[in-house]
């Protein structure tokens, strides 16, 4: 094994926290078989998704160990046989592939999405998680347009930004719920309609004056829990509420008569299963068109800092801590 040119990866062999669980690990370098591309990573956001993984308790669990990652920008490294379309060196990101925690990661040609010039390396990093998620649930799941109210929760993070950026395009208004009273005007100055604190006692009865007697058309959840629950009191009748996450890991708290008198609809979305059941040439267009907005600096998504991989640890707690106005990148 001695001439076996080998890479880091960040690995876990069991479930638990990434503090704990995950070690630098040198691996041979994988090389791509036929239909396959080999890619050198460049720059890697850390996701709840990432930590939830790593923690065993997200949707998707890889054979175990495994190399931690689901999302980042890298360059053409290698192609196998049949692969055509992709030049080496060229920039790409996956549609989700497991291990971006490492140097290398080899995925299948058909599962690339090339990066036009114009983004930067770092908007590009996250294109496939946030901006996507925000992007199909307020254009293609929610269908939002012209004087439509969308309320949200964890308006603060990277989805939540997205989606008030998306909405200066789309003319729907955004009421936007965050827990820090400094998130209210941050958010207002980014081009929030309206921003309410949680905090405030008194923020149910200003959110209802807000969206009206009508009600809100839809609204997005990644929190859950009681707070959850209490946007759909704030919808239209047979409106919509789209569930993405679960960051209080609370069960949603909905009252059966908001359902019932009310016909209103709640699901989730995931991303995953999105990728899964959308024909390619449907994916397609909806990443150029979304990747044409990024390259205009119609959506941007923040950037909160950059660690080199080998700072994982300090790049994780980094993560973690509340008030971050953008994502925490892994760079090489």
């Amino acid at each position: 094994m001695g001439s076996e040119k080998l890479m880091r990866a960040l690995q876990f062999e069991q479930p638990g926290e990434p503090s704990a669980a995950l070690r630098m690990r040198h691996l041979p370098v994988p090389a791509p078989g036929p239909g396959e591309v080999r890619l050198a990573m460049k720059l890697r956001p850390i996701n709840p998704s990432d930590v939830l993984q790593v923690k065993g308790v997200y949707g998707r669990k890889p054979p175990l160990p495994a190399i931690a990652g689901l999302e980042g920008l890298a360059l053409v490294d290698s192609v196998g046989q049949g692969v055509s379309g992709f030049s080496i060196g060229q920039r790409v990101v996956p549609l989700g592939v497991q291990g971006t925690w490492a140097d290398y990661v080899v995925t299948t040609a058909d599962n690339l999405v090339a990066i036009p010039d114009g983004l930067t390396d770092e908007a590009a990093a996250q294109v496939i998680v946030n901006p996507l998620t925000a992007w199909i649930m307020a254009v293609e799941e929610l269908k939002l347009g012209a004087d439509d109210w969308l309320v949200q929760t964890a308006a603060g993070s990277v989805v939540g930004r997205c989606l008030i950026q998306i909405a200066k395009l789309r003319g729907y208004k955004t009421l936007n719920l965050v827990r820090r009273p400094a998130q209210v005007a941050e958010l207002l100055a980014e081009g929030a309609d309206a921003v309410l604190c949680t905090e405030d006692p008194n923020w149910m009865d200003k959110a209802q004056t807000i969206v009206g007697a009508r009600g809100a058309a839809a609204g997005v959840d990644a929190v859950g829990g009681s707070m959850g629950g209490s946007l759909a009191m704030l919808l239209k009748r047979d409106g919509t509420l789209l569930v993405y996450g679960a960051l209080s890991m609370d069960p949603l708290k909905v009252a059966g008569g908001q359902l019932i008198f009310r016909t209103l609809t709640i699901r989730g979305f995931w991303l995953t299963d999105w990728k899964i059941r959308t024909p390619k040439n449907e994916r397609d267009a909806i990443i150029t068109a979304l990747l044409e907005a990024m390259s205009k600096g119609q959506i941007s998504p923040p950037v909160e800092a950059i660690f080199p991989l080998a700072e994982f640890q300090a790049a994780i707690e980094k993560a973690d801590e509340p008030g971050r106005r953008g994502k925490v990148l892994l760079a090489n």
